[in-house]
């Protein structure tokens, strides 16, 4: 939610971005550098838990694991997590895979995959959980392989920070936060941080649970 001190300024040409939309709305409100670049591991630290309220540890985890796979003595630009099949990975929910042989992976949003996401629900306001299960689901049919074991626990682990970070206290996701945060990158009008911290262990439990559960839903030659 903007702030007169973290208002939302899009970016700029030149500017970097990643394909994580939680990062990029950080960068966008000035949380995180605007710019984007320059990012050391104790400012990604200090951000995600402040304005997200995820636990020092997961947020120690994700920093120090993302500027140590990616960028360098613990300092990135964001286009760095775009770096293909380092944390990035393909079957994203709302970016288009990196070319055959690219090296990084589109930082844009697809504006189709993002509108088959809001779509994946009829009710006209909210996703559930098992809407965006089903959307993982989906994404991971459209691979010619499977993700590493790796990338699968990623993309699981997405599924799982975004139930956490976005949803009521039924569990439903609002469109209009989907559409602020994974269309627009910004921090959605009238959403609040999480009131329980997003820990390593819960979101651990929830993204087993998205394992068990991806594995019961029908396979489809569907393109998502």
């Amino acid at each position: 939610m903007s702030t007169p001190k973290h208002s939302f300024v899009p970016p700029s040409a030149g500017d970097s971005r990643s394909p994580c939309p939680a990062l990029n709305a950080l960068a966008n409100h000035g949380i995180l550098p605007h710019n984007g670049r320059g990012i050391t591991a104790y400012q990604l630290i200090g951000a995600i838990r402040q304005h997200y309220h995820v636990s020092l540890p997961l947020a120690t985890l994700l920093s120090i694991g993302g500027t140590l796979i990616c960028g360098r003595h613990f300092t990135i630009n964001l286009e760095d997590l775009a770096r293909h099949n380092y944390i990035e990975h393909d079957a994203s929910l709302t970016h288009a895979n990196a070319g055959p042989d690219g090296q990084y992976a589109p930082v844009t949003v697809d504006s189709e995959l993002l509108q088959n996401l809001l779509d994946s629900s009829k009710n006209r306001d909210f996703l559930t959980f098992e809407d965006l299960v089903r959307v993982r689901a989906a994404r991971d049919q459209t691979l010619h392989r499977p993700l590493s074991r790796m990338h699968g626990v990623i993309s699981r682990g997405e599924v799982a920070l975004t139930i956490q970070a976005l949803a009521d206290s039924e569990g439903r996701v609002s469109k209009q936060f989907i559409r602020e945060w994974f269309g627009d990158q910004r921090l959605p009008e009238g959403w609040v941080k999480p009131v329980t911290a997003i820990g390593l262990l819960s979101t651990t439990r929830i993204a087993n649970r998205v394992a068990d559960l991806v594995k019961e839903v029908p396979s489809s030659k569907k393109v998502v």
